[in-house]
């Protein structure tokens, strides 16, 4: 597989795309010179104690008081100080960031953890042996009152750099002890690395990273320079001299694909997808696939290679939280078995947790995904101005009978007509085939009106009525 590392270096904001074999595998953002909350480490001071939450609110500097989950026997008080890191979780307008008091230093093949002890290592390295001898090597470099986690990227790393990164990592947490020591107020310690460098230090087996500004391609190569970034990996500055650097490699056009509620897969079936509050349902349909000897053939198919691009949206739109999958129906057993293991497999790429956790007595395949930023639509777009959200606005028709309902209740409280319905065209189309009753009723059609808005107006003697208006038909019984 060639993984590639796509950054478009703007002025004011910083995207950084990932390829896989071409196809855009994750797509990430930040404003430039951002304060960065998620791995910043702060200086705070618990400005509330919350018992019913088992919470602290906590001054951080930040508009917002950060929010902190405590501990059972956790001796916190009102003006205490605190060191803290921010999480996953962003602050948004309303709600502060969530932050821990556990501190963790991520290099790009350790992670120290101070005021802890012990040594793990990475679920994902399998091999025992691999695992003993990675063990004793921890053992050995362990800062004094530290924990320390072996990454998976530390598979093929010698002691020396091993060694080297765990001086680096504690140093970096005696200058935020000592910094800390010198604050009389929160605000920010030890701020996080770039996004990129984010990006390029989470990574494994980067084969090329491309970049559209010249002060960051020079940042990138002293960084190489450092063995901050893998010698192997291929470093490029792409010019836009005629064309912007997403557009080049068609990233645009994916990011717009994955905004979609339908994903249509090669074989000609497709994916749905509904966002509900709890939970992502995905639903997978045959569509236009007809290959195939029989249904169970057919349908094997479709959900293969729907668990196949699954993985790749739950990655891409980082969906987070419970995942339903609603594939086509399989009578055989062994079929549904190889399914289950195929998903899994699929989802060995994805750098956060994903757990499957089978298929129910429905059919349904369950799984759960650890959201680690902002969902991709969410960041990108805004609750619809029509329909609130919902996907739907009312019919014309419907609107017009609402609309003279609501005549027949001025009329009940002694106005008499006649009466001018303002409303939108489709409404007003609407209500010139249905008759009126009790009045004489015109309706005017208002271009740009919102498709589930109206008002009436009862026409007095002094008030012509509007000449674009159309006067419904009577009905007298």
């Amino acid at each position: 597989m060639v993984r590639e590392l796509v950054i478009d270096d703007a002025p004011g904001y910083l995207r950084a795309a990932v390829l896989e074999d071409g196809r855009l595998c994750e797509i990430h953002g930040e404003k430039s010179g951002g304060a960065g909350e998620t791995e910043s480490v702060f200086y705070g001071r618990v400005q509330a104690i919350k018992p019913s939450l088992r919470a602290a609110f906590v001054d951080i500097g930040a508009p917002l008081n950060a929010f902190l989950p405590l501990a059972d026997g956790s001796t916190l008080r009102c003006g205490d100080f605190v060191i803290v890191q921010g999480q996953a979780k962003q602050a948004t307008e309303t709600k502060g960031l969530r932050v821990t008091d556990k501190i963790n230093l991520a290099g790009k093949w350790l992670v120290l953890i101070p005021g802890q002890s012990g040594v793990h290592i990475s679920k994902k390295v399998k091999n025992p042996e691999l695992r003993d001898v990675l063990t004793d090597i921890a053992q050995r470099i362990c800062p004094p009152d530290c924990a320390l986690i072996v990454r998976t990227a530390s598979e093929d790393v010698t002691q020396p750099i091993l060694e080297e990164e765990a001086r680096a990592l504690y140093a970096a947490w005696q200058e935020i002890g000592k910094k800390a020591a010198g604050m009389t107020k929160p605000g920010l310690l030890h701020g996080r690395l770039p996004l990129h460098m984010r990006l390029i230090r989470d990574i494994r087996e980067l084969s090329r990273i491309i970049i559209s500004s010249q002060a960051g391609y020079d940042a990138l190569l002293a960084a190489q320079r450092e063995q901050k970034i893998d010698a192997q990996t291929q470093i490029e500055l792409y010019r836009e001299d005629r064309q912007l650097i997403f557009d080049a490699f068609g990233i645009e056009t994916q990011i717009d694909k994955a905004l979609r509620r339908r994903v249509w897969l090669p074989c000609g079936g497709y994916l749905v997808f509904d966002f509900c509050e709890a939970m992502t349902v995905i639903d997978v349909n045959s569509g236009k696939m007809i290959l195939g000897r029989d249904l169970e053939e057919t349908a094997l198919r479709v959900n293969w290679e729907a668990a196949e691009e699954i993985a790749r949206q739950l990655r891409l739109r980082d969906v987070g939280g419970i995942v339903m999958v609603d594939f086509i129906d399989m009578r055989r057993e062994e079929h549904r078995q190889a399914l289950l293991t195929h998903m899994k497999e699929a989802l060995s790429g994805d750098r956060s947790q994903t757990t499957v956790e089978g298929i129910t007595r429905l059919g349904l395949m369950e799984m759960t995904r650890k959201r680690a930023h902002t969902q991709l639509h969410k960041a990108l777009t805004v609750s619809c101005s029509y329909c609130s959200g919902d996907g739907a606005v009312l019919s014309g028709e419907e609107v017009a009978r609402r609309a003279l309902r609501q005549v027949r209740r001025m009329l009940l409280a002694g106005q008499r007509g006649p009466f001018v319905i303002r409303c939108a065209p489709s409404a007003a189309q609407a209500l010139e085939a249905i008759p009126a009753q009790g009045a004489q009723v015109f309706a005017l059609a208002v271009p740009g009106r919102h498709a589930e808005k109206f008002d009436i107006e009862q026409i007095g003697e002094d008030v012509p009525i509007p000449r674009e208006a159309k006067p419904l038909k009577t009905r007298n019984d």
